[in-house]
């Protein structure tokens, strides 16, 4: 289960900086790209080719991801050698080393992204994926999730194209991850409020940072449905899962959403608490329109 919340450092910078190229005609408010994405097991899977190689590539695309990631065992197919290491760090705040290499360019359909550095790691836990990438994609463009038609779909930075019906709600970034103002219900009638990332890859509807459980006594509060391991990059860590009645967000309100915990979760905040990630059991009931430029969300 996708639950690998992890922060990069590079000796030199936290966060690769991909540069996407761009066309230059004028701007006529159409979509330069539509990307047609697969949904497996909750993951937004979306092609890639990579330079050098014919084959196809699976890449997650998560907007909670703030560097891109190759499964290593890839690196290794297409001959990718490591060029250098990083250290990265799991849920449970425990470094490791891993190796990084740079791609001489990324396809996405009509896309070329050139000199895109990544970090190499084993996603074997996450399914037959090749790599996650998010942030690097989302940062050059206003980017439609439309999950009804399964596509991605790609507009040049700027005003959010005309026509767009969806309610508004501005985020804050976390170092580079969007970040959102929500509230959930309790079975007792109170309504917590929080600060929660925008995570599209998250196989999960609500994953909770743990001194927010504890700052709320929500393990005490709600019911233990199961409880599910999952592989960290260095241990195991164990969830508890179990749901709240209601998610509110942007005006509008979701029954019954799925939730997890566990107490080595603590995905710290630069600037104020915050109270977890929402993943894909949340976002599968709009479309989303990600202007990351103007720090804008819209909801359809």
């Amino acid at each position: 289960m996708w639950r690998l919340l992890w922060v990069a450092i590079a000796f030199f910078s936290l966060v690769a900086t991909v540069n996407a190229q761009r066309k230059t005609e004028p701007d006529d408010g159409k979509p330069i790209a539509t990307i047609p994405f697969q949904l497996i097991d909750k993951q937004l899977i979306i092609p890639v080719l990579v330079s050098g190689s014919t084959d196809t590539l699976h890449f997650i695309f998560d907007t909670g991801a703030e560097v891109t990631i190759l499964h290593a065992p890839t690196a290794e197919r297409l001959k990718l050698r490591k060029s250098g290491e990083v250290f990265m760090t799991g849920t449970n705040n425990s470094m490791v080393k891993t190796g990084s290499t740079t791609i001489n360019a990324l396809y996405i359909r009509e896309l070329r992204m050139p000199y895109v550095k990544v970090y190499l790691e084993n996603l074997s836990n996450l399914g037959d994926v090749d790599g996650i990438i998010g942030i690097a994609l989302l940062k050059p463009y206003i980017v439609k999730i439309d999950y009804r038609r399964q596509q991605l779909v790609l507009y040049k930075p700027g005003k959010t194209p005309i026509g767009n019906t969806g309610r508004l709600l501005h985020f804050q970034l976390n170092y580079t991850t969007p970040v959102i103002d929500a509230s959930i219900q309790l079975t007792d009638g109170r309504r917590l409020p929080g600060h929660y990332h925008i995570t599209t890859g998250g196989d999960y509807g609500i994953l909770f940072n743990w001194p927010y459980v504890d700052k709320n006594k929500l393990n005490t509060i709600l019911p233990t449905i199961n409880t599910d391991p999952v592989q960290d990059l260095v241990k195991i860590l164990y969830y508890i899962n179990s749901s709240v009645p209601e998610l509110e967000l942007g005006g509008r309100s979701i029954k019954q959403v799925p939730v997890s915990y566990c107490k080595d979760i603590d995905d710290l905040g630069v600037f104020t608490e915050i109270a977890g990630s929402i993943g894909y059991d949340v976002w599968k009931h709009f479309t989303l329109t990600i202007n990351y430029n103007k720090q804008e969300l819209y909801l359809e």
